[in-house]
């Protein structure tokens, strides 16, 4: 039986990765670069927290490579995120989180390659490989849910969704080489990867030309993602003690899945996303997404037998 302490984590880590875009619904003018960055002060404040309590508990060391590399893992996750949040403001929650199922196999070919997390037999690769093709059939079929008078608009948001999944898988294998391997305390990682995050998301506002209209942003504005940053920074950190205990191969798609389904329901039940589908479609584009749905949490389970 699995412990019910990472089981535990993984539900309420999912619970907050899930519900982190929620307050982008209400400042959609923001800019997403911009909401990028207020969201970053928001995980920021969760870091200093977390970060606080160990050093109050025990001695503090920043061993140089790990510090560095968690740092480094955080500018990754940084572009990641603003696919992820254009992915979000194109396609829903509900279809971005869906196809970022994707993290799933790269985290567990990663953590296979990179982390020494398995040493498997050609049956369980077999499995492994069952489990990504029924993923993937899973994100073919949400892509498949827009109509033809939103294809522009939804097929940027689609690519924005499928290279995040990219980014993101990086991030975890990154983080968690310095926490498992190299032996970096989680509170420690998370602060530093925070830190990198900071100075990724202002040198690409930078680039953008962008940093005074952010700072002329509404302030409702930036307090909303603030706290879209404290829902992430709560779930990275319960991730990252989930990923500690039981391996990122293991805990990846766990937490993937369980994100799926409660973005969904943001998506679908509150935000009522299927609704940007033609009415004549939209039976069919409900019956296919839910099936796309389960179908990647299916593919998700699979590779978690492994």
């Amino acid at each position: 039986m699995e412990p019910i302490l990472p089981i535990v984590l993984i539900i309420f880590s999912a619970l907050f990765f899930g519900s982190q875009f929620v307050p982008k619904k209400f400042c959609k003018n923001f800019d997403d670069l911009g909401y990028n960055v207020s969201m970053i002060f928001g995980i920021l404040l969760n870091a200093m927290i977390w970060f606080a309590v160990i050093s109050f508990q025990e001695k503090i060391c920043f061993p140089f490579a790990p510090t560095a590399l968690s740092f480094f893992a955080g500018i990754v996750w940084v572009f990641g995120n603003i696919l992820l949040i254009s992915a979000v403001s194109k396609i829903g929650m509900a279809r971005s989180f869906t196809i970022i199922n994707l993290v799933s196999i790269i985290s567990f070919a990663g953590a296979v390659l990179f982390l020494g997390e398995m040493r498997v037999a050609i049956n369980l690769i077999l499995t492994a490989f069952a489990g990504v093709v029924i993923i993937m059939s899973g994100c073919i079929l949400i892509t498949l849910t827009t109509s033809k008078k939103e294809k522009l608009k939804s097929k940027k948001g689609l690519i924005y969704a499928f290279l995040s999944s990219f980014f993101f898988g990086s991030f975890n294998i990154m983080i968690m080489y310095s926490i498992n391997v190299r032996h970096l305390h989680v509170n420690i990682a998370a602060l530093f990867l925070t830190l990198g995050a900071v100075l990724g998301g202002f040198i690409i506002l930078l680039k953008k030309g962008k940093v005074q209209y952010w700072f002329n942003a509404k302030k409702r504005w930036h307090g909303l993602g603030i706290s879209g940053g404290l829902l992430w920074g709560m779930g990275n950190v319960l991730s990252l003690y989930a990923m500690q205990k039981i391996g990122v191969s293991v805990s990846i798609p766990m937490i993937q899945g369980f994100i799926t389904i409660i973005s969904a329901l943001w998506g679908i039940a509150v935000f009522r996303e299927m609704h940007d589908v033609i009415p004549e479609r939209r039976k069919k584009a409900l019956i296919m997404f839910i099936t796309g749905m389960i179908l990647t949490i299916a593919g998700v389970w699979v590779i978690n037998q492994v």
